[in-house]
C-alpha cells in the first residue's frame, strides 16, 4: 500500500507526461526514422503502455506531426536567433554554422530527425518540410540582402540562391560532427560556407 501511495504521488501531470512522451518520441524517431517509428517504440522508451501513448497521440499521424512540430520550432529558432540581431553579416553566418555543430553534439536526436526529414521525399511529410525550408531561406536571404545594402556583399549576388546553398551547408556541418571531423576541417568548411554565401573568393578578406 505504501508503494502504491508513493507511485500516485509521483505520477506526472498530463503536461509533464506529454512532454516526457514527446522527448521519448524524438529519440525513437532519431533511432528508427520518421517513416518507421511507432507508438510502441515511444512506449518502450518511456516505460509506459502503448495505450498510454495513444491517449496523448491518438494516431501515428498525430505522433509524427507532434515530433515534426518540435523540429520545425527548433529550426526556426536556431536560424532566426543566429542570423538575427545586431551581429555583422559574417558573424551571423558563422554563428549558425557553429550552433548547428554544437547541437549535433548536444541535441543529437533533434539533429538526426531533422536530417532524416530533410531527405524523406515522401508525399505526407515532404510538403511540410519544403514550407519550413522556404521560411528558413527567407531568413537567410534577408541577412544577405542586408549585406548588399551595407556594401560588403556584391550587388550582383543572387541572395536567394546563396541562401539556399548556405543553409544546405548546415547538413554538411551536422554530418561532420557525427563523423568525428577534426577542428581544422570544420573551420575550413565554415569559412568556405561564409565566403560562398557572401560571394567572396578564396583568400579574399572577410569584412569586419
Amino acid at each position: 500500500m505504501t508503494t502504491a501511495v508513493r507511485t500516485a504521488r509521483t505520477r506526472l501531470s498530463p503536461e509533464a507526461r506529454r512532454a516526457q512522451l514527446l522527448e521519448c518520441a524524438l529519440a525513437a524517431f532519431a533511432e528508427h526514422g520518421v517513416a518507421r517509428a511507432t507508438h510502441s517504440h515511444v512506449a518502450e522508451r518511456a516505460g509506459v503502455s502503448v495505450p498510454a501513448v495513444h491517449s496523448y497521440f491518438r494516431t501515428r499521424d498525430d505522433l509524427v506531426a507532434a515530433v515534426l512540430s518540435e523540429v520545425e520550432a527548433y529550426l526556426l529558432e536556431i536560424v532566426s536567433s543566429s542570423l538575427g540581431g545586431k551581429k555583422s553579416v559574417p558573424e551571423a553566418l558563422r554563428a549558425l554554422a557553429v550552433n548547428f555543430s554544437r547541437d549535433a553534439r548536444n541535441k543529437p536526436d533533434m539533429m538526426k530527425v531533422w536530417l532524416d526529414w530533410s531527405t524523406g521525399v515522401r508525399a505526407d511529410v515532404w510538403p511540410r518540410y519544403m514550407d519550413v525550408l522556404e521560411r528558413l531561406h527567407d531568413i537567410a536571404q534577408k541577412l544577405l540582402e542586408r549585406g548588399k545594402r551595407e556594401g560588403i556583399i556584391p550587388s550582383g549576388l543572387n541572395a536567394k540562391a546563396a541562401a539556399r546553398v548556405y543553409l544546405g551547408g548546415g547538413h554538411t556541418v551536422a554530418l561532420m560532427q557525427f563523423s568525428g571531423a577534426g577542428r581544422g576541417e570544420f573551420d575550413a568548411v565554415v569559412d568556405h560556407l561564409v565566403r560562398n554565401a557572401m560571394g567572396l573568393g578564396v583568400g579574399e578578406p572577410l569584412p569586419e
